[in-house]
């Protein structure tokens, strides 16, 4: 079973694929600081309002509910390289932007695509 598929059982469809996307925002943002970052955080990080980490979060909760944090979803050794890869890129945008970061959609669909580990 895929982490997509495991998070549509969980909390449907839509709701499956907001908790993946939280979870690449959280893996991002972890990459991006060195350590498990905490809900305050992902929003700083993301310049987005606590408001909306909180309730993604949730989402996140209810999609994976065995998971504390996201951090099993990105433990293989190829999600490691695509997360560095994908944050070395953000790292070159950031120095031109100021705006809220975009997630890039496909990466996450690839992501949840991954087999889930038990």
């Amino acid at each position: 079973m895929s982490w997509m598929e495991l998070a549509a059982r969980n909390a449907g469809l839509r709701k499956g694929i907001t908790a993946l996307t939280w979870a690449f925002c959280w893996a991002q943002t972890r990459e991006a600081i060195g350590h498990d970052p905490s809900v305050e955080e992902v929003a700083d990080w993301w310049r987005e309002s606590l408001r909306t980490a909180y309730r993604e979060q949730s989402i996140f909760r209810a999609a994976f509910p065995t998971l504390e944090t996201p951090a099993r979803i990105f433990d293989s050794p190829e999600a490691r390289a695509r997360l560095k890869a994908i944050a070395d890129r953000f790292k070159k945008l950031d120095e031109k932007q100021t705006k809220r970061r975009s997630v890039p959609d496909l990466e996450v669909v690839q992501f949840g695509l991954m087999m889930a580990t038990p």
